[in-house]
């Protein structure tokens, strides 16, 4: 649902469906659908809007599980590598992550998330979340 509505221009309200679905998601300990929800609402809240941005959940993709797939895995760092770029001291680390997602995504074929990664780091210039303490 977060996905539709995204597309259809509602990025605030898909925001506010897709950090439910991962809450969801990590009370399920559902790896994959959570990664995939990280990777979705990170594409919501990279898109233009005109409210602010929130900031993506404190709890690192990255720590939800082994994955089986070369996709799960480039999933898994799209998510965490744009949790990284919503803060200014983690940003640079933020490009690495998404520089070697691309990198596997590229030797497998993943074209959508290709465009997904080039559409956060272009939009990673935009406003970071405050840094917390």
């Amino acid at each position: 649902m977060g996905t539709a509505l995204s597309k259809d221009g509602q990025h605030d309200y898909a925001t506010r469906v897709m950090q439910a679905a991962t809450r969801d998601f990590e009370g399920l300990t559902e790896p994959d659908d959570w990664s995939v929800a990280h990777q979705k609402l990170a594409l919501a809240v990279a898109a233009p809007t005109t409210s602010p941005r929130p900031c993506t959940s404190s709890t690192s993709p990255a720590t939800a599980g082994t994955t089986e797939s070369p996709l799960q895995r480039v999933r898994l760092d799209i998510a965490h590598g744009h949790m990284l770029l919503s803060d200014t001291a983690t940003r640079e680390d933020g490009h690495l992550v998404l520089d070697q997602a691309a990198q596997v995504a590229a030797q497998y074929g993943l074209v959508h998330q290709l465009r997904s990664i080039e559409g956060i780091k272009a939009k990673s210039e935009g406003p970071t979340c405050p840094r917390q303490r």
